[in-house]
This record gives structure tokens, C-alpha cells and sequence, in this order.
């Protein structure tokens, strides 16, 4: 049986992961190397495989996850450059769901062209 709180916990890492998975989506292909990827964000934030890949196969819309704490949203944002990064191409779709994201962070649409600097040499 799970607590609340357990059940919040994993209610939190799911919707983090699907907003990985919607940045991942948003050129309309999912690369192999973006997917493992996924798979690795999801073990470090003890999702199971067989979740992911529910994860993976759930088209449906979401609204983009917000965390509270800031903590969490910069490892959100660094999880999203990660992300970004994974297939070797920024796709303009990817940037613009970037400053979508920041935008609901209220942080400036500057940080978008100083995170892709920093992030494209690893």
C-alpha cells in the first residue's frame, strides 16, 4: 500500500519525465539516442523501465509541469538541455519549447541563447 506522500512522489516524477518526453517529441521525431536518454532521467529518478515506456507511448496533450521548488526547476532545466543535446541537432521546435519553459519559470528569454553556449560543449 502507498502513502500519499509516496504517491505524490511518484505522481512528480512522472509528469517531470513527460515534460522531457514533450521537448524530445517536439520535432516531430523521437531520436534512439534522445530515448535512452529518457531511459537514464528516468532511472536517476527511480522510474521503473515498464514506466518510461508507458510514458513513451501516452500521446496525449499535457499541460508543460512546473516544480515548486527551485532546486527542482534548475534540474528540470538541466535535464531539458541534456535533453536538447542528445541527437546532436538543436531543432527550433526544441529551442521554442525551451523558452516556453522559461518563460514559465519567469526567467529571462536571454538564458536561452547563454544555456545553449554553455551546454553544446557538454
Amino acid at each position: 500500500m502507498t502513502s500519499f506522500f509516496e504517491h505524490q512522489k511518484h505522481s512528480f516524477r512522472k509528469s517531470y519525465l513527460r515534460n522531457l518526453i514533450q521537448l524530445a517529441s517536439s520535432d516531430g521525431h523521437l531520436d534512439e539516442t534522445e530515448k535512452q536518454v529518457l531511459y537514464e532521467i528516468g532511472a536517476q529518478r527511480r522510474l521503473k523501465t515498464w514506466q518510461v515506456d508507458e510514458l513513451l507511448a501516452d500521446n496525449s496533450y499535457v499541460e508543460v509541469f512546473i516544480p515548486e521548488s527551485h532546486l527542482n526547476r534548475m534540474n528540470l532545466l538541466f535535464d531539458l538541455m541534456r535533453l536538447i543535446y542528445a541527437d546532436g541537432v538543436v531543432e527550433d521546435q526544441e529551442v521554442a519549447y525551451i523558452r516556453h519553459i522559461l518563460s514559465a519559470f519567469s526567467l529571462s528569454q536571454n538564458v536561452v541563447a547563454e544555456l545553449l553556449i554553455m551546454f553544446k560543449d557538454g
